[in-house]
């Protein structure tokens, strides 16, 4: 699942989770998420361009494999740069 750094600030903020190096706990649903840095795609410029990313979430590490480079709240893939959001993508922990 993504988890927008804007939420995860609100979860540590509302004290009903634990983040501990690259692991976030939910204490109040007992479960564990490993956490890898990650962008939703929310807009392209040129419009039109590479649409199929739009609304879809990317890992930091498959961003560089396919050739992108992450600026801030921008990802560039040749000409086309992408407003994204910054976050995390959680893969659940097994118990």
């Amino acid at each position: 699942m993504f988890i927008a750094h804007s939420t995860l600030e609100a979860w540590v903020d509302s004290g009903n989770v634990d983040v501990s190096e690259n692991v976030v706990v939910l204490n109040n649903l007992g479960r564990a998420y490993e956490l890898s840095p990650a962008v939703r795609f929310l807009s392209v410029v040129p419009e039109g361009a590479a649409p199929e990313l739009l609304g879809k979430v990317l890992t930091e590490e498959r961003i560089a494999e396919l050739g992108g480079e992450l600026m801030g709240e921008s990802v560039l893939f040749g000409e086309a740069a992408f407003e994204v959001e910054t976050g995390f993508v959680g893969t659940l922990r097994a118990s």
